[in-house]
């Protein structure tokens, strides 16, 4: 859910009648229906010029206010725009599975051999959890519900500093497991690093994901291609075996240095638990082998989902936050101890770079949530830029006009929503147009399946 705004005047329900009633309703429901529900929209004001393009004739000019959505991936500040970013994030990660010409990326890469990759962190001593067929290390079983779940069993021998500090640097354990997993491959096939990044290319897209401990671990779909990414093939000797070896050999090596607030080393590796599946890109010459196997739609819609996630621990918090917040905030105790030692953390001199500060709210992760390598698929700027152009082409043809260019200028007025009757509306514009869209997808779904049985 969107945080709680405060507004000058409280919402009642003769206010609301008369805010639906006024004459500037209309206008400003119209606003709110183009930037479908945006919890914080940007309010621009422009000067613009229709211009077309054939004869350099200026169409038009006039001034105009417009409203543009937020933009935000994270859905607890806007569920509008994060459904919008999960939708586009969908789409390019299973364009890069199964591949997508109309994006640019050739139906080819369904054949590559692919993993989708699970690393996860170290322990940093016990938590409750639900191990199975035996009860928590508490001797307790616990219910799927039970707020312990993920918290220390004795908070006062957990390794809370090394675990802020492993979130901190698990961007770095990243990029060294790529390192290393273009290492082990050029080893497997029998060439120096430079050797095999002339024959093969290492493309993937990942999604940090918190789990209840309040550490990240990654998701990645994992792609190996030949020279210049999703355009060319992989040399024969590079299957889907050899990426799974390579990736477990990549893993255990993967080491970052870090120091503690008394300067002793801290040597940051995964943990144990490391997880590879096949990816079934729906090719009928994908690799099927291995024992487990997940559907190229799934992957993508895991990767998508999770990218617009903040810590499940501490509730939607997606602001920063001093040692004064934190006894307020609706988070576990474990989740704001974690976030008390990021804070005390960032006071040594020598940790000032890691700027834990900065990054307190989020349990000291301070990287991206969705990164992908740049020839694994489209872009999402390019995803836009398709959209917009859509957009701007349906739009000239509902009114008749011939191919124009648009020529503004614009300044930023004022975001988000001046009271709570607008507040509230536009909340349940958002609500009608996301079950709009789940409608539409589930009716699309259901007609693939009708035709598929026939």
């Amino acid at each position: 859910m969107v945080a709680a705004q405060t507004y000058a005047t409280p919402l009642t329900e003769s206010s609301l009648k008369s805010f639906v009633s006024s004459s500037s309703f209309p206008d400003w429901k119209a606003r709110v229906e183009a930037v479908g529900g945006c919890a914080r929209p940007v309010k621009l004001f422009g000067r613009l010029r229709e211009v077309d393009t054939k004869t350099g004739l200026v169409l038009s000019r006039e001034d105009r206010s417009v409203w543009v959505r937020c933009g935000t991936r994270r859905e607890a500040a806007c569920p509008a725009c994060s459904a919008r970013y999960e939708a586009d994030a969908y789409h390019l990660v299973r364009a890069g599975l199964s591949g997508d010409e109309e994006k640019g990326v050739p139906v080819s890469v369904a054949t590559r051999p692919t993993a989708f990759v699970t690393l996860t962190a170290p322990s940093f001593g016990p938590v409750h959890n639900r191990p199975g067929n035996r009860p928590c290390v508490c001797g307790a079983w616990h219910l799927e519900a039970d707020t312990r779940l993920g918290s220390p069993v004795d908070p006062a021998t957990y390794d809370y500093e090394a675990a802020v500090l492993w979130n901190n640097h698990a961007s770095a354990l990243w990029a060294d497991f790529t390192r290393r997993l273009r290492r082990a491959l050029a080893h497997a096939g029998g060439l120096t690093v430079r050797e095999a990044s002339e024959v093969v290319c290492l493309s993937y897209a990942k999604v940090a994901e918190y789990q209840r401990r309040g550490r990240v671990h990654f998701h990645a779909a994992v792609r190996l291609d030949g020279p210049g990414g999703c355009s060319a093939e992989p040399p024969a000797w590079a299957t889907a075996e050899v990426l799974a070896d390579a990736v477990r050999v990549a893993a255990v090596a993967t080491e970052v240095d870090a120091e503690r607030a008394d300067a002793s080393p801290l040597a940051l590796r995964w943990g144990t638990q490391l997880d590879i599946q096949a990816i079934d890109t729906g090719s009928a010459d994908a690799s099927t082998s291995g024992p487990a196997q997940v559907a190229a739609g799934k992957v993508a819609a895991y990767i998508a989902k999770y990218a617009t996630k903040s810590t499940g621990a501490t509730n939607g918090i997606d602001q920063q936050v001093t040692l004064a917040d934190i006894d307020a905030l609706e988070a576990t105790a474990h989740a704001k101890t974690m976030m008390r030692t990021a804070l005390q953390l960032a006071d040594v001199p020598h940790l000032a770079d890691l700027r834990l500060d900065r990054w307190a709210h989020m349990l000291g992760y301070r990287g991206h949530f969705l990164t992908k390598s740049r020839a694994f698929s489209t872009t999402f700027a390019e995803l836009r830029a398709r959209r917009a152009a859509w957009v701007l082409a349906k739009n000239l043809l509902d009114n008749g006009l011939p191919d124009v260019v648009i020529d503004a200028e614009w300044q930023v007025i004022g975001f988000g929503y001046r009271t709570a009757e607008e507040h509230t509306i536009a909340a349940a514009i958002a609500q009608r147009h996301q079950a709009n869209r789940a409608r539409a997808v589930a009716q699309a779904s259901a007609t693939i399946g009708t035709v598929v049985s026939k």
